[in-house]
């Protein structure tokens, strides 16, 4: 019967409850809205079901509006009734839940807190709902701001990947920077050497043609003799032939290698070059990587440094002879040298050898070597480069290997300190530390030595192997016969 009557209480067009519906005179009704929304269409104003025109302007039905609304307050109050019988109740009891035990941390209705809850703690279940949610969101809000900031890119991670991405630009950058000057070098000596060429060219053409312009005047002023001095004229003409031609050992003798010369002016080479990456924030390495200051204004780099304030060689030793040059010109207060890179490296630690620093320091006007006791010395010519000096050897009388570290005063060769000792097998990185805001300390760059090997073929082994073991015999008969003279002599 509910259905039958929700039927008839449903406007044809929306197929919805009627809503403020309108009478027309045919008898049908619609929704106001549906009627004009059809009217706005159908210019004819005719009826939706009937089709017959209306000519007459529709009228409010009342009875069945009442109608429509009772219905509809009936419906909601049933779907309430059901909502509050579907609600969880208490067990126990069947009454609603109403109330949260703190006590016994359990939803109880109103008759278990006047029984058995009686004596606990216990408030209104929507105060406890509040509550709770309350404490869920705060436990969400740093997840919250975890997420919004891996979103909006500022938290750490995020940051250590900009600034990857950065120093790959700004390495990018360099290295086109060093390319493009390659280019325009090799270009410049390219059109250098074509420009010369052309000028020898144009020189030796120039010399070959006045000469044959001179030999063909002299020819016809002595045509007569001709045969008789063309033996002369081909002599001179072929004593002559070198000097008309072009000099190919000139332009093009060793072309590489005297390229290669001219670059080594242009392109400097460092025997080490600095690792940005462990340096603090507040040192600006130069962009050849040679040379490092302290800064006013700390780099941005999101990876936290809590470790000496240092930067270190971007290369270690551990064998062999390595020498470099520090130029520390008018500075004052500096520390260079060595040390032992470990795995704690992001930890402060003394600068003492016991602690793998084996370093030189100046402090003003005096100068001391890191160990634990502080010693300072004074020394009459301050350095303006200083080498360093690091080597393994192996030791007189036994088959040990030290280590050594020299530091020299580069204008006169004088060494200023040195430490012995250093371990064997360990790798030891160079470290420099600015330690004034005008000082700038710099690696000084280094001139490759061109060594050329001559191979010596298997026979001339044998001939100087047979040499010398000839030269071995004489010597072993000379030594015999002097020998054999003092005996005489003596008896």
């Amino acid at each position: 019967m509910a259905s039958s009557l929700e039927d008839d209480l449903t406007c044809p067009v929306c197929c919805e409850l009627y809503k403020d519906p309108q009478l027309l005179f045919c008898g049908h009704s619609y929704c106001h809205q549906c009627l004009n929304n059809h009217w706005a269409v159908n210019k004819a104003r005719s009826c939706p079901i009937c089709r017959r025109v209306c000519k007459q302007e529709p009228v409010a039905n009342l009875a069945l509006r009442n109608t429509s609304e009772s219905y509809q307050r009936e419906k909601e109050r049933e779907k309430k009734e059901k909502e509050s019988n579907s609600e969880v109740r208490c067990f126990q009891h069947g009454e609603k839940l109403q109330f949260f035990c703190k006590t016994d941390d359990e939803v109880i209705c109103l008759k278990c807190r006047k029984g058995s809850h009686r004596l606990h703690k216990v408030q209104l279940l929507t105060h406890a709902v509040r509550q709770h949610k309350d404490q869920i969101k705060a436990a969400l809000r740093p997840t919250e701001k975890a997420l919004q900031s891996l979103k909006s890119g500022t938290c750490p991670k995020a940051q250590t990947l900009k600034y990857i991405q950065s120093q790959a630009q700004q390495a990018e950058r360099q290295i086109k920077a060093e390319f493009e000057k390659f280019h325009y070098f090799l270009s410049n000596e390219k059109e250098a050497r074509m420009t010369a060429l052309k000028k020898e060219v144009e020189r030796k053409r120039e010399k070959v043609e006045e000469r044959i312009e001179r030999e063909i005047a002299l020819l016809t002023d002595r045509v007569k003799k001709v045969e008789e001095e063309m033996e002369i004229e081909d002599a001179m003409f072929m004593q002559l032939r070198s000097e008309n031609l072009i000099n190919m050992a000139e332009h093009v003798g060793n072309l590489g290698y005297r390229v290669w010369e001219k670059m080594m002016e242009i392109f400097l080479y460092y025997p080490i070059l600095l690792d940005p990456n462990s340096a603090p924030d507040d040192f600006l390495i130069s962009n050849d990587l040679a040379g490092v200051g302290r800064s006013p204004h700390s780099r941005s780099n999101p990876i936290p440094f809590h470790g000496n304030h240092l930067v270190l060689g971007s290369e270690g030793y551990s064998d062999g002879f390595h020498c470099w040059n520090i130029e520390v010109g008018d500075s004052k207060h500096w520390t260079l040298g060595v040390c032992r890179r470990s795995a704690n490296m992001n930890s402060v630690r003394p600068l003492t050898a016991e602690m793998g620093f084996w370093g030189l320091s100046r402090k003003g006007e005096s100068y001391m070597l890191l160990t634990a006791c502080k010693y300072s010395f004074r020394i009459h010519r301050r350095p303006r480069t200083v080498q360093v000096q690091l080597g393994w050897w192996h030791s007189v009388g036994n088959l040990s290997i030290s280590g050594t570290v020299r530091f020299v005063d580069i204008s006169d060769g004088s060494v200023i300190a040195s430490y012995t000792g250093l371990p064997n097998g360990v790798q030891l990185f160079p470290f420099l530390i600015p330690e004034g805001h005008h000082s700038n300390l710099r690696i000084a760059p280094a001139s490759p030595v061109l060594v050329i090997e001559h191979t010596v073929r298997e026979g001339q082994n044998k001939q100087i192997s047979v040499y010398l073991l000839y030269l071995f015999i004489v010597g072993l008969i000379i030594w015999i016969m002097l020998f054999n003279v003092n005996e005489l002599k003596s008896h």
